[in-house]
């Protein structure tokens, strides 16, 4: 177990780190109205965007040397952190959660950098962050609440099986997303 202060001395570190990165994003997208989750009628919207996120990325769904990026390791690390944090209604949740959507939102500047640019692994992961952002917020207003009804522990692991189920057609609009971009 970990002690307090060290959990604190952590929670700051990051917050820290954060607060750097949010405002190098406000200086890319100034206007509010160009943020990735601007139009998501809800926080609980973007809770399922991640969720979808963090389902459509598992190993099994993404091949290639993209699984094993930093950037990508950390940001499903703080989606599994977040998503146990809203089912448990933890405090820490809001904090997490903005973390996620900084880390969300800086994904495309780091797919489009010269290394990962050409990289086929990287274009799925850059559709598939489309996908889940755009669905999540889209989706019908049944579908959405069975979807969030359905999260939860699984061996004290975070498990959305609903989404996990419908990986298929997920992974069918990814790639209807990645033609779109070529």
């Amino acid at each position: 177990m970990v002690p307090n202060e060290n959990i604190e001395g952590l929670r700051e570190a990051r917050k820290q780190m954060f607060a750097q990165m949010e405002q190098r994003l406000q200086e890319m997208h100034p206007k509010e109205e160009d943020r990735l989750f601007y139009y998501h009628s809800s926080e609980d919207r973007i809770v399922l965007s991640h969720a979808l996120f963090w389902v459509m990325t598992q190993p099994q769904c993404l091949k290639g040397k993209i699984r094993k990026e930093r950037f990508f390791l950390l940001l499903r690390q703080y989606e599994e952190e977040m998503l146990d944090a809203f089912l448990t209604e933890d405090d820490y949740f809001s904090e997490l959660l903005r973390y996620c959507n900084i880390l969300f939102e800086t994904l495309p500047t780091i797919l489009m950098s010269t290394g990962l640019r050409a990289d086929k692994d990287a274009r799925k992961l850059a559709a598939i962050a489309v996908v889940a952002a755009g669905y999540g917020g889209d989706m019908d207003e049944e579908l959405y609440n069975e979807l969030l009804d359905d999260m939860d522990f699984h061996y004290n692991k975070v498990k959305c099986r609903k989404i996990e189920g419908m990986l298929p057609k997920l992974m069918k609009m990814v790639e209807g997303e990645m033609k779109g971009m070529k």
